[in-house]
Order: C-alpha cells, then structure tokens, then sequence
C-alpha cells in the first residue's frame, strides 16, 4: 500500500513539473504604450483577436510622458506580432476597460533589457494603438452647466494645443479611429475628383438614357426577378457550383502562370507576325489571281503527265540499269567527293595571300583554296579577254586565229628571245601597249616583269636543283639564305642589263632588251615596292630538259599546264 502511494505521489509531482514548465513556456509578457491608461488598472483583463490571454500586470510612465503598460499573455494565442494593433476599451458603460490586440506580422523578438529599458523601448509603440473615446468623461462633462461646459472645453483644448498641438492631432486620431478613416476616404476621394466630376456629368445623361428606355429598364427588372426565383429552385446546383470553385480556382493557378510564360515567349513570334502581316495581306489578295493563272499550267502538267507516264514505261529498262549501276558508283561518288572537299579546304592552301582574307572573310594568315584559285583563274582570265564599255563588248578572242597568229600558243612573256609581247605586225617584241599586236589581252601599260620591275629576289635553289636556264633567276649552285619564293607559273622576266641574252636577275635596273624596254622614252617606269619573303618552296621533281625554241613564244602545251598547276 504504501508502494501505491509512493507510485501515485510521484506521478503526482511528475504531472505538475510538466504542466509548470509547459505553462512557463506559453507565457509571454510584452510592453504597450497609450496615450492614456484610463480605465485600465492592475489584473484588466487582456484579449487577442477577442479571446482572453493575460492580463494587466504594471502601469508605468516613460520619458515621453506616455503611459506604458506590462500585460502577461498565456495560451495558443499568447504570441504578439511586429505589427500587432492594440486597442483600450471599455467592457460596458459604467466598467473598467480592457485591452484588445489583433496580432498581425511577424513574431515579436522580446529583447534582453530590464523592465525600466523595455518601458522606454516597449514593444507595441503608441503608432500602433488605439483609444476609444472615454463615455464617463463625456457624460461627466455634459452634467455640467452649458456655461462651464463651454468654459472646460475652451481651456482645455487652448492650453493643449498651444503646448503640444501635433501630439494632441495625433492623439485625437489615435482616440477616434472613425476620423483616421473618414481622413482616408477624403483623401482618396481627393485622389479621384476628376472621375467624380466626370460621373456626375455622365449619370445625368445616363438617367436621361434609362428614362427613355424605361420599358426596357422595367422589364429588365422583371427578368432579373425571374432569373433570381429560379436561382432560388436551383440553389442545391449552385451551392455545388460554389463549393467546387475552390479546386477550380486552385487548378486554375498553375494553368494561368502557364498561359502567362506562353504570352511571354509568344510576343517575339506576336511582333514577327504583325510585321509580316502586310505581306501576308497582299499574299491573300493575290492568291486567288495566282490560282486562276495557275489552272492552265496545271491542266497542262496534268496532259504532260499522261506522255509523262508513256516515257517512264518506255524508260522502264533504262532506268533499272541506271539503278544497278549507282550500285558500284560509290566508290567513285566517295573519292570524288573527298576531292572537292580537299581543294575547297583553306588548311590546304599551297600558300599565304593577304587578299584571301579579305575576299573569303576568312582569319588571316589564310590563302587561296584550289577551287577559289581555279574560279579566280576563270574570273581574271575572263576578264583579260573580254572588256566592254558604254558602246558594247570587245572579245579579245578569235576563232580564227587558233594554233595561227602570234597570239596562237601561250606566251610567258618573251617572244622572238626578246622580253615582251608581238608588236602589231608581230615582226618583234614589244613592251609597250601602243606598240602591241591587237591580239596581246593586257589591262593597262604597266606590265608587271615586262615594262615593270618587280624587284624580287631570286628563287631558292631547292627550286631548281636539277638546273636552271637561267641562272640569274635561279642558281642551283647559290646560298639558300636568300628569301624564296615560289614560282609564279607564265610570269614575265625583268630586263637585265644585257641585250643578247635572257633577262638579268630581279632587282636590276629595269631596262628591258630590244626594242625599248620602257613604255615610253619620256616617262621613266615608276619604283615598285619589294615583295616580303615568302616561306621556302618544297623541292621540286625534276623537270625535262627545255625544247629548242621554248623562249619564243611557241612553247604549247606544256607551258599552258604549268601556268595553270604552278609548276
């Protein structure tokens, strides 16, 4: 039995550890400046959101001459917010007052300060409270003689407003909600005076509307009548309607923030539109022009379709063995392909040309490609043989003077051992354009390495290791610390300084042999910049021994090849 005891006296004492620290967790004690502490006294009851939380616990003044009180709130709703208003009001006519606080906000954070610091610091300022006007005083007051009543509001008022006049407004607005609000409502109003003024000018001429169409306004109430009785009938469907619109709407969220990314992206595609609406507007009101001078093309097609058909059976053996034999033509389709692909590669441009940048947009250093070089050959010799102005076109070209003429076979820019072109009667060379045979494609009179020095260096010896012709223009036996450059394929040669042999190194004094080198006695050829260094040329396969005669302009086919290949 007395085990039982000491069991149950245990619990005992267990339950109300357990209810003490679970009250003192709950327990929450704030500080709350008025105005004002009339009708409020120690153990006033205080209520949040209507409900009885605490009570009064302190009064007390702060430095601003502001009564400050310390309520003690316990409970689930013993939890104030930052911006918790607060409100002292009375519980009858003739009781005392209570505080009433609606929490709004945040949690307040309670400070770590003595009470006297949290007086002068309280945690609800005077901002968020409010009074309500005391019935005791005014009833007070109006028992009184008119006289004195009249006497008590003069002075009073005078001497606060003549002290404190701000404090007092404040108070006053605080004391009155009703006024904080009406002060709301005619700001507001202020705000939208226009469209105030703009109703009371429309309404009348909207009543002068509606009275025309009286029969219409009163039939329009009976049929809202109507419509209200059978509401009424259906009132179990529409209580239905409304309790279902709460997942609606919550449905409807997630499908509107998706409509709203829609519209976003779709506003590009929206202004796209709008500018291609001319377009599309004359496109509409062309189509049916275009449709009707479409239908004979298709009636046309449709009468060719039926030969069409009679061809393709015909054809039918022909285009099975077209069939087989695409079979084995990859190989070739491949090879050739890597071909094309291959010269039209700028890595494999055989060397640097500034103008390759320039022309193709491509990063320099780059050069021409095999394609590009062949369609420039096409282009530049296109255009060395035919010229036209505002008259016509002129082809330096004839059919007749094919393999005859001194223009027939391909001329490097020597003819009859001599540095030029055939003059007119193609007797001689010539370097100057006036001079030259009507057959000769030139662009201009300077000629460069035929009337114009070029000024460049000779080749490297690995260009030309099995012999030269001319060793001024490249000496197997010479130093490779010369500059190289690559040979240019059917150039024309500087004039040397002799007259009985072939042209003299580059770099001489530009004088070209026989017959004048110069375009003209009188106007000395101008100063041409050198040529920067190009990287040294590969070394090169040997090449067959010259025939006789190769510097006289008759050289054939050969020479053709190796102005297109570069050899």
């Amino acid at each position: 039995m007395r085990r039982l005891l000491l069991i149950a006296g245990l619990i005992g004492l267990t339950v109300a550890a357990l209810a003490a620290s679970a009250s003192g967790d709950d327990e929450h004690t704030y500080f709350i400046e008025l105005d004002n502490a009339f009708g409020l006294t120690n153990g006033s009851e205080v209520k949040v959101a209507g409900v009885a939380a605490g009570k009064v616990t302190g009064l007390d003044i702060n430095s601003s001459k502001r009564a400050v009180v310390e309520v003690e709130l316990s409970g689930p709703v013993s939890v104030l917010g930052e911006d918790t208003i607060c409100r002292s009001q009375p519980q009858s006519l003739i009781a005392e007052y209570f505080i009433d606080c609606t929490p709004k906000g945040p949690p307040i954070q309670v400070p770590d300060l003595s009470d006297s610091e949290r007086v002068e610091s309280p945690d609800i300022p005077v901002v968020q409270t409010r009074q309500t006007v005391q019935n005791d005083l005014v009833l007070s007051t109006l028992r009184m003689p008119y006289r004195e009543r009249l006497t008590l509001l003069i002075n009073e008022f005078g001497t606060a407003l003549a002290g404190n006049g701000e404090n007092l407004n404040k108070a006053i607005r605080r004391g009155a909600p009703a006024l904080e609000q009406t002060r709301q409502v005619t700001r507001l109003l202020a705000k939208q005076n226009d469209t105030i003024r703009d109703l009371n000018v429309n309404s009348d001429r909207i009543i002068g509307k509606l009275a025309e169409r009286r029969e219409d306004v009163t039939r329009f109430i009976q049929e809202a009548k109507n419509t209200a009785e059978i509401a009424n009938t259906r009132r179990d469907d529409l209580s239905q309607n409304f309790a279902l619109l709460d997942d609606f709407l919550a449905e409807l969220g997630p499908t509107m923030n998706d409509l709203d990314g829609l519209a976003v992206q779709g506003t590009p595609l929206a202004a796209d539109l709008r500018s291609a609406a001319p377009g599309l507007t004359s496109l509409s009101r062309n189509l049916p022009a275009f449709n009707r001078a479409a239908t004979t093309g298709l009636r046309a097609l449709g009468n060719a379709s039926v030969t069409g058909r009679s061809a393709l059976r015909k054809g039918r053996d022909e285009i099975k063995q077209l069939g087989r034999s695409t079979r084995k033509a990859y190989p070739t389709a491949n090879d050739l392909s890597k071909f094309l692909r291959d010269i039209d590669d700028p890595r494999r441009a055989v060397e640097v040309d500034a103008r390759a940048a320039r022309d193709s947009g491509r990063m320099a250093p780059t050069g021409y490609t095999g394609m590009e070089g062949l369609l420039n050959y096409l282009y530049y010799q296109t255009g060395a043989i035919n010229q036209y102005d505002e008259i016509g076109h002129l082809l330096h070209f004839s059919i007749f003077e094919v393999a005859t003429g001194p223009c027939a076979n391909y001329n490097p820019g020597r003819y009859k051992e001599e540095v030029g072109v055939p003059n007119a009667d193609g007797s001689a060379a010539t370097t100057s354009v006036l001079d030259a045979n009507r057959c000769v494609a030139w662009l201009g009179d300077h000629q460069p390495d035929i009337n114009e020095p070029l000024n460049l260096p000779a080749y490297d010896p690995s260009v030309c290791p099995d012999g030269s012709t001319d060793t001024n223009l490249c000496d197997p036996a010479g130093t490779t610390s010369a500059p190289a450059r690559r040979k240019a394929a059917g150039g024309g040669r500087t004039g040397g300084s002799g007259a009985d042999g072939p042209s003299g190194p580059a770099g001489g004094n530009g004088e070209s042999s026989g017959g004048n080198g110069s375009a003209g006695s009188d106007s000395p050829a101008p100063t041409v910049p050198d040529a920067p260094g190009t990287p040294a040329a590969p070394t090169a396969p040997a090449a067959p021994a010259p025939s006789p005669g190769a510097g006289s302009g008759s050289g054939g086919s050969d020479d053709i090849l190796g102005f297109l290949f570069g050899n």
